[in-house]
């Protein structure tokens, strides 16, 4: 997906904006795709679908009791103003009443209350062995701790953390509670998410 911007949008991106602009392109003529963008939780899995409805109206990022989602700005082109959140930064909590959800007025956003499982992920963990702490003979199990209770993607086993991908919604907590450094949890978007030409 290469990334389409307005006179307008150029205008107002700093310096530093525009040479990630051409170092996106310059990604996309290799043959690498650039980096999809995540979505709330409960986001419709078609990007296209999920387009055609949001509004990128503020009703989403001013429910998140965490200030976890925000909208996109000029740099992003045509997806400016759409709601993203970025799990390796800011973790999202998973909310049992999912407000950005019930927040959302066009239904780019849906929750079903009885089957909260198939709400859809923000994106999907992955588990990197050689840099957990476990893996050196430490006593950690922080990330299967902190992974919601009613997902528990992260469970320990011999003393070391096994992650369910199917499980896992891309909350990011595991992220924001790794101890090792470099962090050995990262979360990438969802392959569910359809992808734009």
């Amino acid at each position: 997906m290469s990334i389409k911007i307005t006179r307008r949008q150029l205008f107002k991106l700093g310096f530093s904006d525009i040479s990630g602009l051409v170092f996106e392109d310059e990604k996309t003529e290799n043959g690498k795709e650039p980096m999809e963008v995540f979505r709330p939780p409960g986001a419709r899995k078609k990007e296209e679908e999920f387009l055609s409805l949001c509004e990128g109206c503020p009703d989403c990022s001013r429910a998140c009791p965490h200030d976890v989602i925000f909208h996109l700005g000029p740099a992003a082109g045509g997806l400016e103003g759409t709601p993203t959140l970025n799990p390796n930064n800011n973790a999202c909590r998973w909310c049992p009443d999912m407000p950005c959800i019930e927040a959302c007025p066009t239904g780019a956003l849906v929750f079903d209350r009885k089957r909260k499982d198939e709400t859809s992920p923000i994106g999907k963990a992955v588990l990197n062995l050689e840099t957990c702490l476990a893996e050196e003979g430490i006593l950690c199990d922080r990330c299967a701790v902190t992974c919601p209770s009613d997902i528990k993607a992260i469970t320990m086993r011999n003393r070391k953390p096994v992650l369910e991908k199917e499980l896992c919604v891309g909350c990011g907590l595991c992220v924001f509670y790794c101890e090792s450094t470099p962090v050995s949890l990262n979360v990438v978007p969802s392959s569910q998410r359809s992808k734009l030409n």
